[in-house]
């Protein structure tokens, strides 16, 4: 984490905050909220969980001002004419058809859903080496070549959470080599799976729901994976969302409710 930008970060989310409740005009309003979420989507940046980032940018800065902007617009249209609806039917009709046509060229590639092996499921290739004898000789051996381990320490180190290649094991697979780090962990001592060497010389990082499928009955006692990551792995983090829900649902009673009726 970066002191000095956490610390610009907090003071332009309380100054987004403060001008959204004292602004007057609806539009102004609309688009400090965006700055807000957009703003927001880099502090969970900055806190190291990019998932929650990029769900705040899509959502917070982009999808509900988009929303709210629409809404606005419906309401100022009914003081003003009716014109051209036949043309802005057929403009937004041909707008999903794009949009559409570029979801369904992306998803063309998408791997297979529920496919355990996918690269989003299983591991990301962090970088290639050029495969030789002496390496093939070296890891089958149990050792990691040298300018693998550099190009490894390099990327993820301890001023990252991440642990060095001080004391691992490696493993011979089908398709190439498993390293096994220590983690020092609290409760779970035993080596994890953390980097793949294929044959043909790219490295991959193991994501980690690779851990959570093969260590989550050993680890929680729970034999459901996605129970294990929400209420073990994740625990606080899912507890926050239910406060954040609850919360908003409370929010919506409130708004919906009749006057007088609790």
């Amino acid at each position: 984490m970066i002191v000095p930008l956490d610390l610009i970060l907090l003071f332009f989310l309380i100054s987004a905050a403060i001008c959204i409740s004292v602004v007057r005009d609806l539009l102004s309003a609309i688009v400090i909220f965006g700055a807000y979420g957009f703003i927001m989507a880099n502090v969970w940046l900055q806190l190291n969980a990019p998932d929650i980032a990029f769900t705040e940018a899509a959502v917070g800065a982009g999808v509900v001002p988009a929303m709210m902007i629409a809404t606005l617009s419906r309401l100022k249209s009914r003081k003003e004419k009716k014109v051209r609806k036949k043309l802005q039917s057929v403009v937004g009709f041909l707008t999903v058809l794009i949009l559409f046509l570029i979801f369904a060229y992306a998803i063309s590639d998408a791997p297979a859903f529920g496919d355990a092996n996918s690269p989003a499921n299983r591991y990301i290739m962090i970088f290639r080496v050029e495969m030789n004898e002496n390496y093939v000789e070296m890891l089958n051996s149990g050792v990691v070549p040298i300018e693998i381990k550099e190009k490894i320490e390099k990327m993820f180190n301890k001023s990252d959470n991440f642990p060095e290649l001080e004391d691992y094991l490696v493993l011979q697979t089908k398709d190439g080599w498993d390293v096994l780090i220590k983690t020092h962990e609290l409760y779970y001592h035993e080596p994890i799976k953390l980097y793949f060497i294929k044959k043909t010389g790219e490295v991959y990082r193991y994501n980690w729901p690779v851990r959570v499928l093969e260590k989550t009955v050993e680890e929680t006692g729970i034999y459901n994976a996605v129970t294990s990551g929400l209420a073990d792995y994740r625990g606080y983090d899912t507890m926050f969302e239910e406060i954040v829900i609850f919360t908003a649902a409370v929010c919506v009673i409130l708004l919906v409710r009749k006057r007088g009726v609790l």
